[in-house]
């Protein structure tokens, strides 16, 4: 655990926010996150970000929304749109090493007025809506997954032409949904953003663990219970037990989908003692059973 005086310390750095160069010779990332040593944490960049997991399961957080994801899931990410990934199979360890292909470009990397010529209007007003994140479909997902992976290793014009083409790919759909809500607005306060990153990485790394309170919470954020409950409100747009439980419910949903133990033993796995509570909570987020979630996804299947 992260004592106050090392809270402290981080806070004076500026974890939250990455400096992106690409290689040399380039004018955009494309790379697989799997050869990366990445720590999973919450930090945003200025370059715009489309993200694909090819397949894996885990959670996934972009501004004020809280989701999971699964195979073949793919998002577009604005300018300065704070988010993160974690992934189940790697939950607790300090990098996350799931492969997920990683396309990163500055909004101005071909001049600032480019976007705005008359032939780029659709890829501008997409890059606007991905203000808030966009969530593609799966069919979608897996076409442009399977051109970001052939992206990875071209060279020269060829290159660059084909990252247009997946734009205008992406600005031709219409069945993506936007993440984060409408009235969420990117802070550019960056010790505020490096202490919901400490805290939202603390509960990520100890989900699971019912003994997580929210004074453990207050005590890592060097603030008094009803200081911290509303900094986290204003900061995420949510209780510190609304996003808890929505982590630990979308955690059971994959346990519930993935495996063949009992309801009680999911219930404890996903950090609740009481299978009351659990599925109570359950009924809330998800508008019906623990069981009944079991049974409709075998049926799907």
């Amino acid at each position: 655990m992260i004592t106050c005086h090392g809270f402290a310390k981080v806070c004076r750095m500026k974890a939250s926010y990455e400096k992106l160069v690409p290689d040399g010779g380039q004018s955009f990332r494309c790379f697989n996150r799997a050869s990366l040593q990445s720590p999973v944490k919450w930090h945003r960049h200025p370059e715009v970000e489309l993200t694909y997991i090819p397949s894996g399961v885990g959670s996934r957080m972009v501004g004020d929304h809280i989701g999971s994801y699964t195979d073949h899931d793919l998002v577009l990410l604005g300018s300065e749109l704070p988010h993160t990934w974690a992934s189940d199979e790697y939950r607790g360890q300090v990098y996350d090493l799931h492969s997920a292909m990683v396309l990163q470009f500055h909004p101005d990397f071909l001049g600032p007025h480019f976007f705005r010529l008359n032939e780029m209007v659709e890829i501008h007003q997409l890059l606007q809506r991905a203000s808030r994140g966009l969530w593609f479909p799966a069919g979608m997902a897996e076409s442009v997954g399977n051109r970001m992976m052939d992206l990875e290793t071209e060279r020269g014009a060829s290159r660059l032409v084909n990252l247009l083409s997946i734009l205008d790919e992406l600005a031709g759909c219409s069945d993506c949904e936007p993440l984060a809500s409408h009235l969420y607005r990117t802070s550019n306060n960056e010790e505020v953003e490096t202490r919901i990153q400490v805290i939202c990485d603390h509960i990520t790394h100890h989900l699971t663990n019912p003994e997580l309170t929210h004074r453990e919470l207050a005590e890592l954020a060097d603030m008094n219970a009803s200081a911290f409950s509303r900094f986290f409100k204003q900061s995420t747009g949510r209780t510190v037990s609304a996003y808890i439980n929505e982590l630990r419910i979308g955690f059971a949903c994959r346990l519930l989908t993935d495996t063949e133990d009992s309801i009680l033993s999911i219930s404890q796995q996903s950090g609740y003692q009481n299978l009351s509570n659990f599925n109570r909570r359950f009924q809330q987020h998800r508008k019906m059973t623990p069981r009944e979630y079991r049974n409709r996804v075998r049926i799907a299947v």
